[in-house]
């Protein structure tokens, strides 16, 4: 038996960063249905002149702060500046990176069913959602 979900660390690039909260809000809404669960966030961001900058989800003004409460503090720490640097690497100027790490807590019972039957996993592969999209478009249409 397992009592943790399978994790993905997932990296966003935006060129142009609109950091608006609406990520955060929607990992926020997923993670109270119960979901998800973040368990890390990396901010980084690389300025016209190169200079990097970081935010840390621990030095965040209180306000601020209400906004990423749903990440649980025992978990974060997961990214570190060996992380960052390796990100920083990528990035043009001008850009940011956010950083998670998401456990999905939907799949501990599912998991759990399939020991408990006997099945091991054989094979786990991510399909993008672009791909998933561009195969339903290809669909012929049902009359």
């Amino acid at each position: 038996m397992i009592s943790r979900g399978p994790v993905d660390v997932v990296i966003l690039a935006a060129g142009e960063p609109r950091l608006d909260g609406s990520i955060f809000a929607e990992l926020e809404r997923r993670a109270a249905a119960g979901t998800i669960r973040v368990l890390d966030a990396m901010l980084l961001m690389k300025q016209e002149d190169g200079r990097r900058d970081s935010i840390d989800l621990e030095d965040l003004p209180a306000d601020m702060a209400a906004a990423v409460g749903f990440i649980d503090s025992g978990t974060r720490g997961l990214f570190d500046s060996e992380d960052a640097d390796i990100l920083y690497e990528g990035m043009v100027p001008g850009s940011a990176v956010l950083a998670l790490a998401i456990e999905h807590v939907w799949a501990v019972d599912l998991v759990n069913a399939m020991y408990n039957a006997g099945a091991e996993l054989a094979l786990n592969y991510r399909v993008p959602p672009e791909i998933v999209e561009e195969a339903f478009a290809s669909l012929p249409a049902k009359a």
